[in-house]
């Protein structure tokens, strides 16, 4: 059966689409044409009218003119005439006005919003870019434009005088720049920002921000959902194949160094032989974890945590070579200076840094050894040479203090469930001379659990894991599972939510609910609350609780590595089981004579038993105050309660 032949009508209708859609200079061309039409039918429809001397060309003139200009209206004789005019001018009010208006007005949004997507490839060299935009993204930047110090050693490496960063993300709206402009550490340098449209794992998306020139940080994206074949951690894993890639098309050899996230442990080894250039893996389901892990096992260590890693107006850890240095003891370099604390050497060997936290004090200064500062800025790591001259070690070397181990099973209570979950129990089995019993209250399936804790071999038997299918956000189940029994209380920033928002706000929802049980009980365990918005954590700021910000913590290490190659090794040396570990220890520890002391004093009390102090914690009315990195001539009322925060080598 043949088919009907389209109807005229229809067919100029699609003849004339398809040519509006090719764009503007098409569209112009149908206007163009159209107008061209009405002034020949204006022309002919006056003819009759005209003298004997006006040609037809005269008259389609005379129609051009009413069309595209309404003040020729009043200039016409006769009745005939005025109405052709009359209507040649409102159909110019239409057409000719009209559609160039709104063909112009569309070309123009088109063209701005096609810049503002950042299509545009970049030209820059030693620059920095940002691949993915997460919960990390805007924090990430933050850090960088706010780390003075770290970003002079940068310029200085890459021998230019400003830094450049760029950001690749999957969609680029207003938006985007500003909420960049919204955080107080940007502000204003947010124009400073470039930012392009594009996805990581994309060859010509890495060529639009110049990827081979620059340094790179690779963060999971959330253009994937968690049950997608695709995750964060494949896209990770293929972008840095495809900077291989790119290298290999170019004939590339200097390869950038690339900082990349990675949730799941187990991909960690592939992602490095992924890439054949310098490349750091920061797991950041192992980091968290670890950092809970510690601060379970020495309570109040998260106010140590998130003052290194999460507020750059705090302390940090830097690291610089002294050449002045060299040849002279650890222990006089350390009283050297007197607004940072020295807590160690890292070593570079083979393009690995070897960090050497707490070290002897009689450890020499090697040439290309870098020491490692507690600091609040880059500008307080000034030494005093005069004392490094004098190298004369004041104490004697008295035996190590014991660390405390755990004798009972410790009992964990968590709440919710996120990625962390099976890594932290992972982090726990490393720990092989303590005991836990571990119960698990979440609304997520047992067979999903099981399923994410297919990571183990085998769980040891020292660990016992108990399982409750429940809301703990509600009262009743609060009640029923015996939150006074255990000695700490974890509660997660749960993964079930899409807002940040919507997760924290059923930690705190749960956490008040735990506090008012808790508040006639004779047993208080330390809890733990994570949360993802760091705005949230000012609410707590009534409740003795600890809180682990993991967006800032990770968003500070990616930042912090990016710019100083050499951390990554510190931290991880700092937060492994084994080795340099941070406790803290009560004052009569120490034996000293007296209520008053320095803090100089201090910390030679502490170095003469092999240990680093720190900083201090001591009790207020309002709760413990930590007092990281204090002056050194700082005299401070010590009560029996107060602890010092230690750097010590556990063996």
């Amino acid at each position: 059966m043949r088919l009907k032949r389209p109807r005229i009508r229809r067919k100029i209708l699609f003849t004339l689409e398809r040519q509006l859609v090719k764009g503007a200079q098409y569209q112009l061309l149908v206007v163009a044409a159209l107008i061209g039409m009405i002034s020949i039918i204006g022309g002919l429809l006056v003819v009759p009218t005209n003298s004997p001397s006006q040609t037809l060309g005269e008259a389609i003139w005379w129609a051009f003119l009413r069309l595209t200009d309404p003040g020729y209206l009043g200039d016409d004789q006769g009745n005939w005439r005025r109405f052709i005019s009359t209507l040649l001018t409102l159909a110019g009010y239409v057409i000719f006005l009209g559609s160039l208006v709104a063909i112009i007005t569309t070309w123009m949004n088109r063209k701005i919003r096609h810049l503002e997507q950042g299509l545009t490839p970049v030209t820059a060299n030693n620059h920095m870019v940002i691949l993915g935009w997460s919960n990390r993204t805007i924090h990430i930047a933050a850090e960088i434009f706010q780390s003075a110090g770290n970003l002079k050693r940068l310029f200085e490496k890459l021998n230019i005088k400003k830094l450049q960063l760029i950001i690749l993300s999957e969609e680029v709206s207003p938006f985007q720049m500003q909420e960049l402009k919204d955080n107080p550490m940007i502000g204003r340098k947010a124009h400073e920002i470039i930012l392009r449209t594009g996805m990581a794992i994309d060859r010509e998306h890495l060529r639009r921000v110049d990827a081979l020139n620059a340094s790179v940080i690779i963060i999971p994206s959330l253009a994937y959902d968690r049950k997608e074949l695709i995750n964060p951690d494949i896209e990770t894993i293929k972008c840095l194949l495809s900077l291989n890639a790119e290298a290999r098309k170019f004939n590339i050899t200097n390869l950038p160094y690339v900082v990349a996230e990675i949730q799941d442990d187990n991909k960690i080894n592939a992602a490095y032989r992924s890439y054949n250039g310098p490349l750091e893996i920061i797991g950041s389901n192992a980091i968290i974890s670890r950092l809970m892990a510690q601060n379970i096992r020495h309570p109040g260590l998260s106010q140590v945590y998130n003052e290194l890693l999460a507020q750059l107006t705090k302390n940090n850890i830097f690291t610089k070579e002294f050449p002045e240095a060299i040849d002279f003891s650890f222990g006089a370099v350390k009283k050297a200076f007197s607004s940072a604390i020295v807590v160690g050497i890292v070593k570079e060997e083979k393009g690995k840094y070897i960090p050497l936290l707490n070290p002897d004090r009689k450890q020499k200064i090697e040439s290309g050894d870098q020491l490692i500062f507690i600091s609040r800025k880059y500008s307080d790591l000034e030494a005093d040479l005069e004392i490094l001259e004098n190298d004369i070690l004041e104490f004697s070397n008295k035996n190590p203090l014991q660390v405390e181990e755990q004798g009972e099973v410790n009992r964990i209570l968590i709440l919710g469930w996120n990625e962390h979950v099976p890594s932290l129990i992972k982090e726990l089995t490393t720990y092989e001379d303590e005991s836990y019993f571990i119960r698990l209250v979440s609304l997520k399936p047992l067979q999903e659990r099981t399923k994410d804790f297919g990571i183990f071999n085998e769980i040891p038997e020292r660990i016992v894991i108990d399982h409750i299918v429940a809301d703990y956000v509600r009262e009743s189940v609060i009640k029923r599972i015996e939150v006074t029994t255990f000695d700490h209380i974890l509660m997660l920033s749960s993964d079930r939510m899409e807002e940040e928002e919507e997760a924290d706000a059923r930690t705190m929802v749960g956490f008040v609910l735990i506090e008012e049980i808790l508040e006639n009980s004779n047993k208080t365990p330390s809890i733990l609350l994570e949360l993802a918005d760091p705005s949230n954590e000012s609410l707590l700021k009534p409740f003795q609780s600890e809180v682990i910000i993991s967006p800032m913590v990770l968003s500070h290490l990616l930042a912090g590595i990016a710019m100083q190659r050499e951390l990554y090794s510190i931290y991880n040396e700092l937060f492994t089981v084994g080795g340099p570990e941070m406790i803290f220890r009560k004052i009569e520890e120490y034996a000293m004579n007296g209520s008053t002391a320095t803090f100089f004093e201090l910390e030679a009390q502490a170095e003469s038993h092999g240990e680093t102090a720190l900083g201090i914690f001591i009790e207020r009315a309002h709760g413990k105050e930590l007092l990281l990195n204090p002056a050194k001539d700082l005299v401070l009322n010590l009560s029996e309660v107060d602890s010092l925060v230690i750097l010590t080598t556990v063996y």
